[in-house]
């Protein structure tokens, strides 16, 4: 699908479930993610909209936003979302990015 939209190029890894030895809700998805981007996941968080998502994003130990697009809010905050939003416009996202960002140029400065 991702190719079909043209959407290729602004991935840098496309990890597909039914690529690894265990699918969602196991974590083994976001764990092989982290290892083909040689990312951490202290520097990584993760938008699910489905609890089976988000058990593993938690069970990787990557935070996880919860997008309330069609599950129950309850269900997703449950399954262990650090927070929730309604879209990619939400407030509440733009506002933690602020926070991450000041957050991250106030530790740069400390170790300068």
């Amino acid at each position: 699908m991702i190719s079909k939209l043209g959407l290729s190029d602004f991935f840098q890894a496309v990890i597909i479930g039914s690529e690894c030895e265990r699918s969602k809700p196991s974590p083994d998805p976001y764990l092989k993610a982290l290892k083909e981007l040689n990312v951490s996941p202290d520097h990584t968080f993760i938008f699910e909209d489905s609890p089976a998502g988000i058990r593993a994003g938690v069970a990787a130990g990557i935070p996880v936003i919860g997008l309330a697009t069609r599950n129950p809010e309850n269900s997703l905050l449950e399954a262990g979302a650090t927070f929730l939003i309604k879209d990619y416009s939400d407030p509440k996202l733009w506002s933690a990015l602020q926070e991450l960002e000041s957050a991250e140029a106030k530790l740069k400065e400390k170790n300068a």
